[in-house]
Order: C-alpha cells, then structure tokens, then sequence
C-alpha cells in the first residue's frame, strides 16, 4: 500500500497532537507502511533537541513562521533544508517558537541516506525566479519556479511554484486535464488557486499518486506553493484530449482516504479584508 490521494484537504481542518517531546504535529499524509510522512510541526518557545537519530528516515523542512536554530544556523520564515539520513545532523533550538512543513523520507530509503544524499541550507528569498519552463497548455498561471532540491538518481524534486494574479482564461474557454507517472504534492503558502475539487486557499494540501488525472487549475488572484515530485526530477506530463471547463465557483469535493476525520471535509471560506 502506498501513500493515499488526498486531493485536496485544508490543514486549518486537521487536528493538533501532541508529542513526547512537547512539539505538536498534524499529520497530513503517511505512508502505512513506512514511517515516510507530511506533517507540520509547531515547536514551543524553549524547545531543544538532539541530531537525529541514525535510524530516523531524512528530513527536509521548510519554516512556515517563527525562527528555529538547526545545526547552528538559524532558520527563519520560507528557509529550507534537507538532513541526510545518518548524517548526524539536526540539532534544533528555537527561543520564540517555530512552526515547519516537514517532509519525512521512509528510513532506509536509499537515495536519501548520507553519503548519496547532500545535506542542503537555502535562503529561498535569495533565490532568484525561473521563468524559463512554462508549459504552453498553462501559459495562463504565468508561473515561476525555485528549485530547492534535485534528489540522486532522479528521486525527486522539491520547488516553490507561483502564479501571477488574472491567471483566468476568458469565459468560455475550456482547458485539458494533466497526468504524471510520478507522485506529486502541493502546500499552499499563499493565495489560491481553483481546481475541480474546489478552492485551494493558504494552507490547502494535496498528495497525488502517480497516474492520477488532474486539474485544471487557475488562479484569480496569484498563488504561492511548495511542491515535491518524489519519484522523479523533471517533471513531464500527459495532457488529456477531453477539455474542461473552466472550475472557478465549483463546490468543495474533496477526495480523501476512507476514515478520514469527518472535520477534514470542512470547506475553509474565502479570506477577506473588508
């Protein structure tokens, strides 16, 4: 068994546990059979801990708010990394309080062990935009991209994708769904973006198999997300010759694993200022 398609729910839905070590997590997505997991963390002001354990699966992170200190480095607001299995690395304190989207790898996976895997520390902001990849079919998002991480062996992928406000086609126009052979999972950090599932507003989450039929997506307003590829570093993808229509205003439907909370199912209303 696999990871399950979640498509898509809103972590603002998903319930806070607390953890031994006094940290609270929401556990958005598992693998049943492996420890491998997407999850936020929210570490209490004071909070320390040791390297990881050589046993625990990879870690890549990324700071959703507040500063922690790994490894001697401090993290702040939209930092990454990644800590190797076995690498002896990630030491943590955070004298305020953190909160981090952690990606865990499966222990034992070997393209994420030290020695394979490189240990990586970016300051995305310093990141410049590429503008250089967009695909025609999607020309409408006006999208760029940051890669964060490319993983040996083509193992994935980890980048943060925008999209430029009026990402609307005229009315009317219908649009192809699309399809990869490889995972893929997506964090809303800001904005939304329409899909037929509904809305995905900041903190919207999705983990699609491989060779699930998707989409398609615009945007009113722009977007900011994080996603991963796992299973592969360039992303290609199969477009379908049905076209759809446009799925701004649809109902939120979501598609979530059998025994998900009923409280995942819980639509998030559009923000406002006014």
């Amino acid at each position: 068994m696999a990871r399950p398609h979640i498509e898509f729910v809103h972590a603002q839905c998903v319930d806070w546990n607390l953890r031994a070590d006094g940290a609270q997590e929401k556990v958005l997505n598992a693998d049943p059979l492996t420890d491998e997991a997407t999850l936020i963390v929210r570490y209490p002001a004071g909070y320390s801990a040791p390297a990881n354990t050589a046993d625990s699966g990879a870690e890549e992170f990324f700071v959703l708010d507040g500063a922690i200190d790994i490894d001697g480095e401090e993290r702040r607001a939209h930092a990454y990394g990644f800590l190797p299995q076995a690498s002896g690395l990630g030491r943590r304190h955070t004298a305020q309080g953190a909160v981090l989207l952690v990606f865990r790898h499966a222990a034992g996976d070997p393209n994420a062990m030290a020695g394979m895997a490189e240990a990586v520390a970016v300051d995305t902001p310093q990141i410049p935009w590429d503008v250089s990849t967009y695909d025609p079919k999607l020309i409408h998002l006006r999208l760029a991209r940051k890669v964060l991480r490319l993983g040996p062996n083509d193992s994935g992928r980890t980048f943060l994708l925008t999209g430029m406000a009026h990402g609307v086609p005229a009315e009317g126009t219908l649009l192809p769904a699309e399809m990869h052979d490889h995972a893929e999972e997506m964090f809303m950090l800001q904005g939304a973006m329409w899909a037929p599932e509904g809305r995905m507003g900041a903190g919207a989450y999705f983990y699609r198999p491989p060779g699930i039929l998707h989409g398609p997506h615009v945007s009113e307003y722009g977007f900011l997300q994080i996603m991963r590829s796992p299973g592969a570093n360039a992303i290609v993808t199969h477009w379908s010759d049905v076209h759809k229509a446009l799925p701004v205003g649809v109902p939120y439907c979501p598609v979530l694993p059998e025994g998900t909370p009923p409280e995942w199912a819980r639509n998030m209303p559009a923000e406002s200022n006014w």
